[in-house]
């Protein structure tokens, strides 16, 4: 990855370093928060706007097709012959002034206006920069009503994306997701059973000033519906006593049960360790032992680092290496295999704005190469009798009943049980026939996951 950064000492702002980070997030299609780390480790930022231009860059990758419709009623020229440093500080500057209510106006002007001056672009830019904005102030009940008209409904998601949902789902569910995925996501958290209960973490949440509720699906589950601060600096995060985790996610895990007594059990691609984490919360009762695969280096010592903190008294087995591997070397076989595959990652687009505009359509065909490959690997790995449990967080047939679907033609010693056996009166809209699938909604995002199982 190449990040373009001229050298400077005063490009220190929130502002210029959100700017800068889309700019060099349009040049490359990797994840945001690389891009922003990136941008981080040239360019010295304070602590304090560190949430800030976070914000602001989520906020804009939220509502970029509402912007640029704004900005071109604006703008006499079109947009794409604007310099990309000039367009994303234009974005910035817009995206506070008609959705940070608590940024004067003046200062989102005024920022951005210095971003560019930062950039060391013309001084005819800045003046630019400086009109538009003060022009979007003036004309904000006029740009509200063209973004809000009925009759040209702006989803700010990409129309191969929209018009797949819309074929599936029918425009009014395309039409909500998208709304839900614009939405800022509210953070969900996994109480640690090894070490408390939930009611307990509530307590101790509520007695800090945290406003906390329990999930509605997951009885591990805690929402903090309007929590904004670093998640390290809430009580009980040094003591591992929760880890941040999806409730979709999080509520997956009762796809396994019951838990096999002494049973093996192996996350084959575990990442940073939540869904590991997971595991080990569940097999303690039965006495289960959890083992783990990630080929990341990366992620492994996030995964150390999380174990070391969730789980410190336990060695959790983790091989350095991709799951192919593991499969040549190990002579072991599990009782249970989870098997989160990479994906498009489509069902999370809410709580990561950028993916939806980092992917493309004919990205799926690779990915579910990809995922047969994975799933074929585990097959092996796993004893008569055993409990495949394949998941995503991508909304689209292609990596998840299509691929479910190949890999059964393909290993007749598997069978597909259906996942609403597991979940007693569980709202029937999590479901899509056998399969666990519900759509992004408040404290759920879109996910999929299907439990297969081993003749004996």
């Amino acid at each position: 990855m190449t990040i373009s950064i001229l050298p400077s000492t005063s490009r220190t702002s929130a502002r210029f370093v959100a700017s800068e980070t889309l700019v060099n997030l349009e040049k490359e299609r990797i994840p945001v928060g690389t891009v922003f780390e990136k941008v981080l480790r040239d360019l010295s930022l304070a602590e304090k706007d560190r949430q800030l231009t976070r914000n602001i860059i989520y906020g804009v990758l939220r509502n970029r097709e509402s912007l640029d419709c704004m900005l071109q009623h604006l703008c006499s020229q079109p947009l794409k012959k604007l310099k990309p440093f000039v367009h994303q500080a234009l974005r910035v500057g817009l995206y506070q002034i008609m959705y940070l209510d608590r940024i004067p106006d003046s200062a989102a002007v005024n920022e951005s206006v210095k971003a560019v001056q930062a950039a060391k672009l013309p001084k005819r830019l800045h003046g630019f920069v400086n009109g538009v904005l003060r022009n979007s102030i003036r004309k904000r009940d006029e740009l509200l009503s063209l973004i809000q008209n009925p009759e040209q409904t702006i989803l700010n998601h990409p129309r191969w994306l929209t018009q797949r949902w819309q074929n599936r789902f029918g425009r009014e569910e395309m039409e909500r997701i998208c709304r839900q995925n614009n939405s800022q996501a509210p953070l969900i958290l996994q109480v640690n059973s090894c070490k408390t209960r939930r009611n307990d973490l509530l307590e101790l949440l509520q007695g800090a000033d945290v406003q906390a509720e329990k999930c509605q699906h997951s009885e591990t589950g805690i929402l903090l519906s309007d929590f904004h601060g670093r998640i390290d600096a809430l009580p009980g995060y040094d003591d591992g006593l929760f880890q941040v985790q999806d409730q979709g996610a999080q509520v997956l895990g009762q796809l396994f049960l019951p838990m096999q007594p002494e049973g093996r059990y192996l996350d084959a691609c575990a990442g940073a360790g939540g869904k590991t984490s997971m595991l080990i919360q569940l097999c303690e009762a039965v006495g289960a032992t959890v083992s783990a695969v990630e080929p990341d280096a990366g992620r492994r010592d996030i995964f150390l680092s999380n174990m070391s903190r969730l789980h410190p008294a336990l060695d959790v087995p983790l091989f350095a290496g991709t799951l192919g591997d593991f499969a040549k070397k190990s002579y072991e076989k599990f009782s249970g295999i989870l098997l989160d595959a990479p994906c498009s990652g489509t069902g999370v687009t809410g709580r990561h704005p950028d993916i939806r505009w980092n992917r493309r359509e004919e990205d799926l065909q690779k990915y579910q190469q990809t995922q047969l490959a994975l799933l074929h690997s585990a097959a092996g790995l796993l004893a008569p009798g055993g409990i495949l449990l394949y998941a995503t967080c991508s909304l689209e047939e292609e990596e998840n009943e299509q691929v479910i679907e190949t890999f059964l033609a393909e290993n007749g010693d598997f069978a597909l049980q259906d996942c609403r056996q597991h979940f007693p009166g569980t709202p029937e809209n999590l479901f899509r026939q056998e399969f666990f699938a519900p759509l992004p909604q408040k404290g759920m995002d879109g996910f999929f996951g299907a439990r297969l199982q081993k003749s004996m």
